[in-house]
């Protein structure tokens, strides 16, 4: 749970420019755990047609932090926040269509906004866009362009994009093989939390140690 309330930190702080006070204080309150205030601060904002207050006050509503869950609320103000360029909401957006929350599931309209929000720079979206090529979904499976992607991502510090683009050196999927710079970006991922990677060097480890006894 932590690891993904973490995630979230990062997602709302790209989305609120350092000079909103008014949304600032309700990121505050949001890394405190005080839900109900960050409520408190991005509802009249929200209101007022704020894009980053109504990504913001999205995510609470999806997540049902300080209100109760609601997937409708939640896609309305994704839907007010993306059609104003906020490239998170966007990405949120994408998320709901694929998964049929608050809105009947599309997949067509899932890669479209995954493929804004990507465009736009939004790390989750880069990352996801990755996950695509990598596995074929809605896009012709390219290694490369996952790797792409995976590294635009891992380099604003997506841990699963670091996750995903240590393993691609690990094998050499769309890259070359290179188990330092695998190593480097698992290690990252894994500083942030991220089981799967801190698992996989465990791995690599002891193939490592396997090897060196043979």
């Amino acid at each position: 749970m932590s690891f993904r309330i973490n995630t979230m930190l990062l997602m709302l702080a790209l989305a609120v420019p350092a000079i909103a006070a008014d949304n600032a204080a309700g990121l505050k309150a949001f890394r405190s755990g005080d839900y109900a205030a960050a409520y408190r601060e991005w509802k009249p904002l929200a209101d007022q047609g704020d894009a980053n207050a109504q990504c913001s006050l999205g995510i609470l509503y999806e997540k049902g932090l300080g209100v109760s869950k609601d997937a409708s609320e939640a896609f309305r103000l994704f839907q007010l926040s993306a059609d104003k360029g906020n490239s998170q909401a966007e990405f949120q957006l994408a998320q709901m269509y694929a998964k049929g929350w608050g809105v009947p599931q599309s997949y067509s309209a899932a890669l479209l906004w995954t493929q804004k929000s990507a465009a736009a720079g939004d790390p989750d979206g880069e990352n996801r866009m990755g996950w695509l090529y990598d596995e074929g979904f809605g896009v012709q499976k390219d290694a490369k362009q996952a790797a792409y992607y995976y590294r635009l991502a891992a380099e604003k510090g997506n841990a699963d994009a670091q996750y995903s683009l240590g393993l691609a050196y690990e094998k050499g999927s769309g890259v070359h093989k290179d188990n330092e710079e695998a190593v480097k970006w698992l290690k990252l991922a894994a500083k942030q939390g991220n089981g799967k990677a801190a698992a996989e060097l465990d791995a690599m480890a002891q193939k490592e140690q396997l090897a060196t006894k043979k």
